[in-house]
């Protein structure tokens, strides 16, 4: 009886990238995504699975403070020609987040992206200046 080894799916790169991400393994889940990512069809930013892949990716990064990187994974991820970036409130708030940290001119616009397709509810859980960079011009 030979042995298969089971090819991963999309959903086992996603939740084993998860777990760790929830154990503060953030390098990890990033390296776990990647994987994910790589298994994509291409071109990526015709798949609309990869802007999940992308945002989650920024997400660890952002978490370990390299704005500019989750910058770049944020801005395919919104560039995805199947639309799932550019409508994502979570995409546009992190993106409008690494903007204002790299002191980049769009941030104002991105956050009222997220504020406009979320409302408020969307930066309970992040520091209160995100919100405060928008909240006069609602």
């Amino acid at each position: 009886m030979g042995l298969f080894t089971k090819k991963k799916s999309i959903d086992d790169y996603a939740e084993e990238g998860n777990k760790l991400f929830d154990e503060g393994e953030y390098s990890q889940a990033i390296h776990k995504w990647l994987e994910g990512l790589e298994s994509l069809n291409k071109p990526l930013n015709a798949q609309g699975e990869a802007v999940w892949f992308q945002t989650s990716i920024a997400d660890a990064w952002f978490m370990l403070g390299a704005y500019d990187k989750a910058y770049s994974y944020l801005w395919e991820a919104k560039s995805n020609v199947s639309g799932e970036g550019y409508t994502n409130p979570f995409v546009m708030l992190r993106l409008g987040q690494c903007s204002h940290e790299l002191g980049k001119d769009d941030a104002v616009e991105y956050l009222m992206r997220a504020y406009m397709l979320a409302g408020e509810d969307i930066f309970e859980s992040d520091d209160e200046k995100y919100f405060n960079l928008i909240k006069h011009l609602i």
